[in-house]
């Protein structure tokens, strides 16, 4: 009987040991998997709503589905300020995960996380959507265009655009039929108008969660940062994103017909018909309304301009100091207003200023629509 007892105790005791062992481990790997994001404000009508919003339409076009719910998982806010991140929850693929905790890992060790417990929301978005080596390995773009083409059955007639809004040369564009988890492949070949030689390649797909994803290869089928801007005005993914929207664009110019080629009604046509199809499709999986409202997505566009292009009330908030302060700091540097939104104030430039700061940071790409002369890659 003693015996028995002695037994029962240590099984007892085992079984409560591994159960701390397990809760620790959770609770360990939740705080792995988490990272703090801090909102500054950077002009009167700014809110941390409206910066809630920003985050989550980044978060959906890095391939999240939490668009799936109405209630957002993963997402914790605490002082009005503080975003909390946890990756166990945001329903991203295995892939996306992580490479996101690779870079979660690094801003965690950078002085700016260490004294603050919590990174610049903008310079999260700026480091995940407006970097491009970044925002291919998030949304999984293959290296080589060969792979990407075989993933797909592309269409064998093509459609040819010579009077392309954003092309500066003509371009050729292949597109696939929808495959069996409802994605869509297109691809944008940059030719000359005489010769064909082919300039570079641009792709863009649509992803499980409904979003547009977006690649740029050079002529050679390997993946780049950004368009050359003497053949495209198309610039880098993040302003394809800002582009495109949600949407498959049709075009806005007329185009001659060529032979060989569908005819420019017959393309325009299929556009708009494939459009229709992802715009019923979105409105089938998407539950949030917040990303239902897709005119919503532009609060991310602001939110990393805001950062990009900060006012001294941001950086005020950012550094800890008086708006005074910022500005005596910041003297000798000129300001400038943005061409699209005017109501965030006289700016200054990121890159002006990063090294200003009281801590030190990660750092960011120069610009997030177009190519930068500082790609940055923390994470390979």
């Amino acid at each position: 009987m003693k015996y028995q007892k002695y037994k029962y105790s240590i099984s007892f005791t085992l079984i409560t040991v591994t159960i701390l062992i397990l809760v620790f481990s959770c609770n360990s790997s939740d705080k792995d998997k988490t990272i703090n994001l801090k909102w500054n404000k950077s002009y009167p009508t700014d809110t941390f709503t409206k910066n809630i919003i920003a985050l989550k339409w980044c978060l959906s076009f890095l391939g999240s589905d939490l668009a799936s719910d109405t209630i957002t998982k993963g997402i914790a806010t605490t002082n009005q300020k503080i975003i909390s991140l946890n990756l166990n929850q945001l329903k991203f693929d295995k892939k996306a995960s992580r490479y996101l905790q690779k870079l979660n890992s690094k801003l965690k060790k950078t002085e700016e996380y260490q004294k603050n417990n919590s990174v610049d929301l903008g310079r999260y978005i700026a480091l995940t959507i407006g970097s491009s080596y970044h925002y291919y390995r998030i949304v999984d773009i293959p290296r080589k265009l060969e792979d990407y083409n075989s993933l797909y059955v592309f269409d064998s007639i093509h459609g040819y655009i010579d009077n392309s809004s954003v092309s500066l040369v003509d371009r050729i564009v292949s597109f696939s039929k929808y495959n069996s988890r409802k994605e869509q492949a297109y691809i944008s070949a940059e030719v000359d108008s005489i010769t064909k030689e082919i300039y570079e390649f641009e792709t863009l797909e649509v992803m499980y969660n409904g979003q547009l994803k977006f690649g740029i290869y050079d002529r050679n089928g390997n993946l780049k940062d950004a368009a050359d801007h003497q053949i495209t005005k198309a610039g880098k993914p993040a302003k394809c994103i800002w582009c495109h929207e949600t949407g498959i664009q049709p075009m806005f110019r007329k185009q001659k017909d060529h032979n060989g080629y569908f005819s420019f009604q017959k393309l325009q046509d299929t556009l708009s018909l494939y459009n229709k199809r992802l715009r019923s499709y979105q409105d089938s999986i998407w539950k949030d309304k917040e990303i239902r409202n897709k005119r919503l997505h532009t609060e991310m566009e602001i939110s990393y301009i805001a950062f990009m292009e900060p006012s001294a009330e941001h950086l005020s908030n950012e550094w800890g100091m008086t708006i005074e302060e910022v500005q005596t700091k910041l003297h000798n540097l000129d300001t400038h207003r943005h061409h699209e939104f005017d109501f965030l104030g006289d700016l200054y430039h990121r890159k002006e200023i990063d090294t200003l700061g009281p801590w030190k940071v990660l750092e960011v790409s120069e610009y997030i629509r177009e190519k930068s002369t500082n790609e940055i890659n923390h994470i390979n």
